[in-house]
């Protein structure tokens, strides 16, 4: 186990799959953590590291009381997840408006409030981390994920925004992004929306491409440390090389 000691970071969606791996991972290793989600049910990951506090991403003033409240309890911070996310799957003839929008709002819009208001508490630490959750949908076309991969492709753009941003004004914070395929967490396996039906082959190659959540977390913990101190602006992929084969659907 290596010591984090002192260093803080806010996970999103921290209630979820990987928000859940990626908190216990973070605490087990010496972090202060703020696990934020829109709700907190009970039995959640306990750590004297740890505390939730409800946050809905896509407020900004949620965003804003979130910044005054850890540089008032921390006085800086040192990571941020982005990891908060939904997922509906519709094509562009069964997509509602309404559906592409909140899927915006949720999966990109929430990053940019996230990066905004907790920059300048990042400013504070001496080696901060973002790290921001996209996906293998932002990095090829997949039919029935029209809004969910729009959205995570705006993550990917914002990324690399932001790593130039804060390389060129000398800003000691890097910021990558992480590119799953299929997670299995009840996210991916509870989907709302419709998707085609699969032969069995077509299913055991798609099952293929999915991971567990730990093996996110890991690499979202890699780019927060000291190891990837001279990776900035990347995109990582955790796809089991799902996004460089033929399609499968």
């Amino acid at each position: 186990m290596s010591n984090e000691n002192n260093r803080v970071a806010v996970i999103t969606g921290a209630a979820g799959g990987v928000g859940q791996s990626t908190v216990k991972k973070f605490a087990e290793n010496g972090y202060t953590v703020i696990g934020t989600d829109i709700r907190l049910p009970e039995g959640l990951f306990e750590h004297p590291c740890v505390s939730y506090q409800t946050c809905d991403v896509t407020s900004e003033s949620d965003w804003m009381a979130l910044a005054k409240s850890t540089v008032a309890d921390h006085g800086k911070l040192d990571v941020l997840v982005n990891n908060a996310a939904i997922l509906m799957t519709y094509t562009i003839e069964t997509s509602s408006l309404d559906d592409f929008k909140q899927m915006m709002e949720v999966n990109s819009t929430s990053v940019f409030l996230g990066m905004k208001y907790m920059l300048d508490a990042l400013k504070k630490s001496s080696a901060a981390s973002i790290v921001n959750l996209s996906s293998s949908s932002a990095l090829a076309g997949y039919p029935h994920f029209i809004a969910y991969g729009a959205a995570k492709a705006a993550v990917r753009s914002l990324t690399m925004s932001v790593a130039v941003h804060c390389q060129t004004n000398q800003l000691p914070i890097r910021c990558n992004s992480v590119h799953p395929d299929g997670i299995l967490t009840d996210m991916v396996t509870h989907m709302k929306g419709e998707f085609p039906e699969m032969t069995p082959d077509q299913a055991m190659k798609a099952y293929s491409f999915a991971c567990e959540p730990e093996a996110v977390t890991d690499v979202i913990y890699f780019l927060a440390s000291h190891e990837s101190r001279h990776i900035n602006g990347a995109e990582i992929r955790v796809d089991n090389s799902s996004t460089i084969q033929m399609p499968y659907l």
